[in-house]
């Protein structure tokens, strides 16, 4: 008895070494003879490996690459694991957190939990807790600058203020991840900022929470809102616009069509691995008589604060306002709607702020076009201060530590 139980033992503890060898050879394995397809996942980067020479300035920069966890984010078979791992996690265990970058709500819903190093998204909406009142100060203290120092000037400022995801589905979060305010922070913050100047910001949160009755405004598998969301938005900023430039006038939404454009993966469920398991029909709504508005390159001088290289629209029309927007990602879906607005409109795509450094305002650009109009378009996450680490911006006297 006790020999055949020593025999299985061995037999146990071959197999285990032997499946142990097998994982360490498969990566290598899979770089020469590509024996497992490739999941595909979204990597912040893809620089590769410095080249090395002679010069021994050289080494360091390629020993600096390595520590930085160049290899751990290129060895075969990662991005196959990652989604593997990702798929269990939101189908089987039901076990993503906020912690994770990107966690699973209900029904598949996919939110964005964390947004850079220091601030989670889905952790910050739930605490009880008011914003720092110093950074909501720093903050709104700054947009009320630069709404004088435009109007100095006769252009007229605008905020728009665009909801996180998880602010207009809640309930598809898991139900102890959801918040206990009774006032959530992003309306804490448009308060602030109302009651420290005359700032016109509109938070367009309203708008989709009545729209989203009718249609989804925001993707499942995207952390971005749809064009029904972006739509609904439009219509509650178009409010002011044509309150201060009359001759705008707004698109009606009969004027639209719908087109759906099926099994196409959100940013989110890119970002997880699962591009390829959590697909959804994507919405176009098309102008039946044609936008007026073209496109154009811009040729001026460009910043580093810039995500990318600003473009113009143009429609033609000189009775129209002109315009410079700063805004993020999700001005693109406005855009359609928005551009028919402008006679000139140069849109100008930010990166966000940080605890270091608020959202760049490039006042040199704007008096160079000077337009008749200044819009700037915040993501909820890219605006409202997170509640740890809070900012080491310096104000005019003294830094905001939280």
């Amino acid at each position: 008895m006790q020999s055949r139980s020593s025999f299985f033992c061995r037999v146990i503890a071959c197999l285990a070494s032997c499946l142990f060898l097998t994982m360490l050879v498969l990566p290598t394995a899979d770089r020469y003879f590509a024996l497992a397809p490739k999941g595909t996942i979204a990597e912040t980067d893809t620089a590769p490996l410095p080249s090395v020479s002679a010069d021994p300035a050289t080494w360091g920069r390629w020993f600096n690459a390595l520590r930085r966890g160049y290899l751990d984010r290129r060895y075969n078979l990662r991005g196959l694991l990652i989604s593997w791992n990702s798929y269990m996690d939101t189908f089987v265990l039901a076990s993503t957190t906020p912690s994770s970058k990107v966690m699973a709500g209900r029904e598949h819903w996919l939110f964005l939990a964390q947004d850079g190093a220091f601030r989670n998204v889905i952790e910050d909406a739930r605490s009880p807790e008011d914003l720092p009142a110093a950074s909501v100060d720093l903050l709104a203290t700054e947009l009320e600058h630069r709404r004088q120092w435009l109007e100095e000037r006769g252009i007229r400022y605008l905020v728009i203020l665009a909801p996180n995801k998880n602010s207009v589905y809640p309930e598809m979060l898991p139900e102890a991840l959801r918040p206990v305010r009774p006032k959530s922070h992003r309306e804490q913050f448009v308060e602030a900022v109302r009651a420290k100047g005359h700032v016109e910001i509109i938070d367009v949160t309203s708008a989709l929470l009545e729209e989203k009755k009718q249609h989804n405004v925001f993707y499942m598998t995207d952390s971005h809102w749809n064009a029904f969301g972006a739509y609904a938005a439009y219509r509650q900023i178009m409010g002011p616009v044509v309150r201060d430039f009359p001759e705008v006038k707004p698109l009606p939404r009969e004027q639209f069509r719908v087109e759906q454009y099926a099994w196409m993966a959100g940013d989110l469920a890119f970002m997880m691995g699962l591009s390829d398991y959590l697909k959804e029909d994507r919405v176009l709504l098309f102008n039946k008589e044609w936008y007026k508005a073209r496109g154009a390159s811009y040729d001026g001088p460009v910043d580093p604060h810039y995500f990318e290289v600003p473009q113009y629209s143009f429609t033609g029309n000189a009775k129209l306002p002109t315009a410079v927007i700063f805004h993020d990602s999700f001005w693109w879906e406005l855009l359609p709607f928005m551009a028919e607005s402008f006679s000139k409109a140069l849109y100008v795509w930010l990166k966000p702020q940080s605890e270091m450094e608020l959202r760049f305002f490039d006042k040199a650009l704007i008096e160079r076009e000077k337009p008749d109009m200044v819009i700037e378009e915040f993501t909820e996450r890219y605006i409202i201060p997170p509640l740890k680490g809070g900012f080491r911006i310096k104000n005019d006297t003294a830094a905001i530590k939280e």
